[in-house]
């Protein structure tokens, strides 16, 4: 019962960064918002690789599926807890109040919507419209489809990222550009590491 109210908020929270993500992000950055409601993105996160790692190895070698979990697990706070380092790095350079933890790692979480619709509708489509792709017109339309719908979910991606900087930081237009210009190279770099590593194709952050 206890998770009930904190289940209402994060669904209501949710919607609300799809619909009006502004007004959403300000509503969560207030003083006093129920920290157990991003418990229930994080559990989808977890279920989600959970599947996907059983997808891909199946149940008769548990062994590979623990390892193919736990570094696909492991990856996705490794990039969450980057962010953060960096959230907190650009702050300090431009601020010198208190670093706003709690707050941050709410208004975070919730940008995490994106990836995990991205990573879910790729897995999806992977399933039922394995590669190679036809080069037909039917197979041109999908990519194009595909292309028009990644983009999107970054548009909406980049919309959280700046509304976590403008209400979790309260940064200006300036700063955010600023705190950018470190985030994103080092963001890219993580990338690449990710790739090379074989266990991100595009990193889950």
């Amino acid at each position: 019962m206890s998770l009930i109210k904190p289940f209402i908020l994060f669904l209501r929270n949710s919607i609300g960064t799809i619909t009006s993500p502004y007004v959403a992000y300000r509503q969560i950055s207030q003083i006093g918002q129920d920290k157990r409601q991003i418990i229930f993105i994080h559990l989808l996160i977890f279920f989600y690789f959970l599947l996907t790692s059983v997808l891909k190895i199946g149940l008769k070698n548990p062994f590979l599926l623990t390892v193919k979990f736990n570094s696909l697990y492991f990856s996705v706070y490794l990039g969450f807890a980057l962010m953060l380092c960096l959230f907190y790095l650009g702050y300090r350079l431009l601020s010198s109040q208190t670093f706003p933890f709690v707050r941050i790692i709410l208004l975070w979480s919730y940008s995490l919507w994106p990836t995990l619709f991205w990573f879910f509708t790729t897995s999806f489509f992977y399933l039922i419209l394995p590669p190679p792709r036809s080069i037909s017109y039917p197979g041109k339309l999908y990519s194009l489809s595909y292309l028009a719908f990644s983009l999107t979910l970054l548009f909406w991606k980049s919309i959280l990222y700046y509304l976590t900087l403008r209400f979790g930081l309260r940064f200006d237009l300036f700063k955010i550009i600023l705190i950018s210009l470190i985030i994103i190279p080092l963001v890219f770099v993580y990338s690449i590491f990710m790739y090379r590593l074989g266990i991100f194709k595009i990193p889950f952050i």
